[in-house]
């Protein structure tokens, strides 16, 4: 099985204004080059989520393992081949000094050697990135898995201004970058507090954000309990969009849920292979945990909407989008308002995706929504030849897994957004600072919008805005009833 490239191939082309073959040509003739400071903390996590990220492109990628006390030790070293040969197997991470005499050099530490091009290392729970000729103030905190994340993600993110060749005013190079996404206004490793146990949450969405979840919370070492919600399968070209998962995985067709189960070493996670609407259903029947918080990663209004009603105290929206689909968001919602309906009007003139998969298709809506079911030959009877050769492509897959495919989003919706891993990365660690933040009291007060582009880089003075509940929405309107309905759940749990 070769390795899909078209989501990261595309997403590069809208964010340069390119051609996708343009683009291509000029990612496989890019070299990035790493190297680390082997004995800084968290070092090995950020090596090992930067590799991956790196990797999810078609570049040349090298790592040198250095010299002297910060050395990279040799199962590291072997554990981040693995990872590179399991994202693509034709293009292996070549350990050694760089081959050319100007790569793009990034460095893992706060003491860049000669050459390199940006550095970054966490603090705490954050993050401190450096130009070349800007140092490194000293670190407040030994960094965590979240700050790991956050890391890799932002220097892949200055990667790739460069590998993609953004265009002046598409994107801006900060020289000097502090974050903490937990408290955005704070300086990084000032703000570390033991994490709590997950107890009564829900992830809604096992996409590109929802693997970016999974993989800060086992970084993080995270426990509790924690129930899954996804009704598609992983598929290749998830391989290079989102944070987990591998050739061998898509293979294999994994739920979207199992996959997240089996990389949360530390959490007893609760898979549920279905609609969020489903998983709503469960909950009042009893056979599913009523969440009282929810960590969010969905991509369409409806879906939102339905994660609302499951009428948490808290929920925390991830999102990814903006002009190329560079721009993360969190949104936070609460049944009393603002909730996610006040965040994300409904469409009452845009198709919904199952008709659009249906005018394409042929397939009858019927067939539709049995969504886990995949594709037979039967399926092909009664639609014209036309249909017929584009619905063979996918014999074998599961209907709901065609819905959001990457052959059919650039047939059915021109304004399809594909994400990057260091993109849903970033918004993945909005979400989990959030959850920190809130559910160790470290932040109160009202629900918080955070919102900022990728290429330009968190602005705390600018970035964040505070929401009042729409007058006209649901959960205004509707307030008595979402009380009663909160109080029978937690009555009944």
């Amino acid at each position: 099985m070769s390795t899909d490239y078209s989501r990261s191939v595309r997403l590069g082309g809208m964010a340069a204004g390119v051609e996708e073959t343009t683009l291509r040509e000029r990612m496989e003739g890019a070299l990035v080059h790493l190297t680390a400071d082997g004995r800084m903390p968290a070092a090995s996590e950020t090596l090992d989520v930067l590799v991956a990220d790196l990797r999810r492109w078609p570049v040349r990628l090298s790592l040198d393992p250095g010299r002297g006390p910060g050395r990279l030790d040799a199962p590291l070293i072997r554990r981040l081949a693995v990872r590179a040969t399991e994202i693509d197997p034709d293009r292996p991470l070549r350990v050694g000094e760089a081959q050319s005499q100007a790569p793009l050099h990034l460095h893992v530490g706060t003491a860049p050697p000669p050459g390199s091009t940006v550095a970054g290392a966490p603090d705490g729970h954050g993050v401190r990135l450096r130009h070349a000729g800007h140092p490194f103030p000293r670190l407040n905190a030994p960094g965590t898995g979240l700050g790991a994340v956050l890391t890799a993600a932002m220097l892949a993110g200055e990667a790739f201004k460069v590998v993609a060749g953004l265009p002046e005013g598409k994107f801006q190079m900060t020289p000097v970058v502090d974050f903490c996404p937990v408290l955005p206004g704070e300086r990084p490793g000032t703000v570390v507090t033991p994490l709590p146990a997950l107890d009564q949450v829900l992830l809604g969405g096992g996409g590109a954000i929802g693997t970016g979840i999974a993989l800060v919370l086992d970084l993080l070492e995270a426990t509790g309990k924690l129930t899954v919600v996804d009704k598609e399968v992983f598929e290749k070209p998830n391989v290079t969009s989102y944070s987990i998962g591998t050739l061998a995985d898509a293979a294999a067709g994994l739920s979207k849920v199992r996959l997240i189960d089996a990389h949360l070493r530390r959490i007893e996670v609760t898979p549920f292979h279905g609609t969020i609407q489903a998983s709503i259903e469960a909950v009042d029947a009893g056979t599913l945990p009523w969440p009282r918080i929810v960590l969010g990663g969905l991509d369409s209004i409806e879906a939102r909407h339905d994660l609302q009603r499951l009428h948490a105290d808290l929920i925390l929206d991830g999102g990814t989008g903006g002009p190329v689909g560079t721009t993360v968001a969190l949104h936070e919602a609460l049944p009393t308002g603002p909730c996610l309906r006040c965040f994300f009007k409904p469409n009452h003139t845009g198709k919904s995706p199952e008709q659009r998969l249906h005018e394409l298709t042929g397939l009858p809506l019927s067939r539709i929504a049995r969504g886990p079911e995949p594709l037979t030959e039967r399926d092909l009877e009664g639609l014209i030849d036309q249909q017929r050769e584009l619905v063979s492509q996918f014999l074998g897959r599961p209907v709901c897994g065609l819905i959001n495919s990457a052959e059919l989003k650039g047939r059915t919706d021109d304004t399809f957004r594909p994400s990057a891993a260091f993109v849903a990365q970033q918004a993945a660690c909005l979400v989990v600072g959030a959850w920190i933040a809130r559910s160790t009291g470290l932040l109160s007060g009202p629900p918080r919008r955070i919102e900022y582009d990728t290429r330009f880089g968190p602005r705390p003075d600018q970035m964040i805005d505070h929401r009042l509940p729409a007058a006209e929405c649901v959960c205004q309107k509707d307030a008595a009833l979402i009380n009663l309905i909160r109080e029978a759940r937690r009555i009944h749990h």
